[in-house]
């Protein structure tokens, strides 16, 4: 294997400058914002102070929050355990009301996807999210509440939290394996924890780290679409990225870590501290036809791939092999588009494990009165065409399937295959063992995201894999914040959630739909459920209840017990167990 610093250039550089792979030397600019545009010339502000009276004292209880206007632009008002706080009011992951939100010791909980916001400094404590709230000083007199700031603070709803860049003369060097959500924000943890050596993404993308979840909901993005950062924040915080460059594999005991780039080269890289975020691949199917019909075969895992699918259903029979939340995404994505589309699960109702029968059975219900066909319990015994197109499915039943194209989602596996022989602990199911700290057996060497089995602290630190775009994010914080010897244990409540004909489903917690009792209220147009196991709920779903859920994993996070006697009756005594 031979080590060639010349194969920076194999990949494509972000911010940096196809040398630093091996000079250490930064290229950055600090002339750009991190954020998402240029820092504007002094000169060229226009700002003036504020000061205004937003409420009486006594207008809100502990534990309360609504917005009010300042110079224009909401503001988020909330007050707890008698103090009072003002931020920006729109969650900064998809926009969200923070009011209409959850309000817990010290934080607010978005009611869409769970993002959480540190109420004395707008800082983001939990994800989806990656920015920060803007944060107002606030006086009480004379039983008033007013506000001090100024119009340009106003108007900027969200920030990046305070991050350090680089400094030349550390000559440490962090590296980062994979190119998800989990490897940017361990990225950005390093910066914000006060490393400044060098940080080195290397990653088998063709592109810098992108919101993947967005694929299947919007078939016809680009990279540059979903991309989680621009350009210039990587530049600005000396953030290095190598794109198309797979692990190869590693020394634990000399540190370094070998890469193979496009043109079978490989490329060594010594590290001081390592973070392997590699995620997951799509398995295949593996039945005949799969090969002879591969042009007209799709796992979505890149946009390119997005983009094909999107192009190629249009007036065609879809048919998609798997009832997963993205080939359901998929369908919901393609049809009205297509000729026709067909979802093929081998379960009888699709979410049953995870949802419960009677929501599978709700989210079923809602596919077909959209046009979607579902062929349950069923699977694919062979793919059928003519000399150059596939044509058609065979199902186990012996019943065939229209299909000009086949996209499948039978699940993922942990992409740590060139990890077993490299001393690094992996469970059975090949996934990186990591403890509380999300760290690894080998004492340099973190991971986080989708390819590790985690202790998740809401159900006694039993192990556990859970491939959610918020849980890989904090992994990605833990593990940044760990390799810069913080200790701070993870602490992150899993939530999900799918969205489908204008509908979104929401997930809190671990349950287990085929073991747990599950406490259902509502119709199948509004719904909460609990999930209860040992007379205590540790999960919750809903449908167009909100902050149901939020409430639910902000009470989860503090350790607060949901006694299944207090959801029984009325779902609304859940609030009621928050602490005033």
């Amino acid at each position: 294997m031979g080590n060639s610093s010349s194969n920076a250039a194999d990949g494509n550089g972000v911010g940096q400058d196809n040398k630093a792979a091996s000079s250490g030397k930064s290229a950055s600019s600090k002339q750009k914002a991190a954020d998402n545009k240029p820092i504007p010339d002094p000169a060229e502000i226009k700002s003036k102070p504020v000061h205004q009276v937003i409420c009486e004292y006594n207008d809100l209880e502990d534990g309360q929050m609504k917005e009010v206007e300042v110079e224009g632009q909401k503001v988020l008002v909330a007050r707890d355990q008698g103090a009072y706080y003002a931020l920006s009011s729109k969650c900064t992951h998809f926009g969200a009301s923070l009011a209409k939100g959850a309000l817990c010791q010290g934080r607010v909980r978005c009611p869409w996807h769970g993002a959480c916001f540190d109420l004395a400094t707008g800082d983001i404590e939990d994800f989806p999210g990656l920015d920060s709230l803007q944060s107002f000083e606030v006086e009480v007199k004379d039983g008033k509440v007013e506000i001090h700031t100024d119009t340009v603070a106003l108007s900027s709803t969200k920030r990046v939290k305070p991050m350090i860049t680089r400094d030349l003369e550390c000559t440490l060097l962090y590296l980062i394996v994979g190119g998800g959500p989990a490897a940017l924000e361990c990225a950005e943890s390093l910066r914000q924890a006060g490393y400044k050596g060098k940080i080195l993404i290397i990653t088998q993308e063709n592109d810098p780290p992108y919101d993947r979840t967005k694929l299947s909901k919007a078939l016809t993005s680009t990279a540059s679409d979903l991309a989680l950062r621009p350009t210039e924040f990587y530049n600005v915080y000396d953030i290095h990225i190598m794109t198309g460059m797979e692990a190869f594999s590693v020394d634990t005991d000399m540190n370094h870590m070998v890469f193979r780039g496009r043109e079978w080269t490989d490329y060594t890289v010594e590290y001081d501290q390592a973070a392997i975020c590699t995620g997951s691949r799509p398995i295949t199917l593996d039945k005949p036809g799969t090969n002879t019909f591969s042009k007209d075969v799709f796992y979505l895992r890149t946009p390119t791939e997005a983009n094909e699918i999107a192009n190629k259903s249009k007036g065609k029979n879809v048919v998609i092999v798997g009832s997963s939340f993205i080939g359901m995404e998929v369908a919901a994505s393609v049809v009205g588009k297509a000729k026709s589309v067909t979802v093929i699960g081998r379960s009888a109702i699709p979410f049953a494990n995870l949802l419960g029968e009677q929501i599978g059975k709700i989210i079923m219900e809602l596919f077909e009165s959209k046009g979607v066909k579902l062929v349950m319990s069923s699977e694919v015994e062979e793919l059928i065409g003519n000399e150059e197109n596939l044509t058609q499915i065979k199902l186990t039943s012996g019943e065939t399937v229209a299909a000009d194209i086949c996209v499948v989602g039978i699940g993922v596996l942990p992409n740590t295959e060139w990890l077993k022989d490299s001393g690094v602990k992996l469970s059975e199911r090949g996934h990186i063992i990591v403890n509380k700290y999300n760290k690894t057996n080998i004492d340099n060497i973190h991971a986080a995201g989708d390819c590790t089995t985690f202790p998740l602290f809401i159900d006694g630190d039993r192990l556990v894999n859970i491939g959610h775009y918020q849980m890989a994010l904090s992994h990605g914080k833990s593990a940044g914040m760990n390799m810069c010897f913080k200790e701070e244990p993870l602490k992150s409540v899993p939530y999900f959630w799918t969205a489908v004909f204008g509908k979104s489903f929401r997930y809190c917690g671990f349950g287990n739909a085929k073991e747990d009792e599950i406490v259902f209220h509502g119709e199948s147009s509004k719904f909460v459920a609990f999930f209860v196991r040992d007379d205590k709920c540790i999960a919750v779903a809903s449908l167009t209840w909100d902050p149901m859920v939020s409430v639910a994993a902000e009470l989860m996070r503090a350790g607060i017990p949901i006694p299944a006697s207090t959801i029984r009756e009325n779902p609304e005594q859940l609030h009621f167990l928050v602490p005033k």
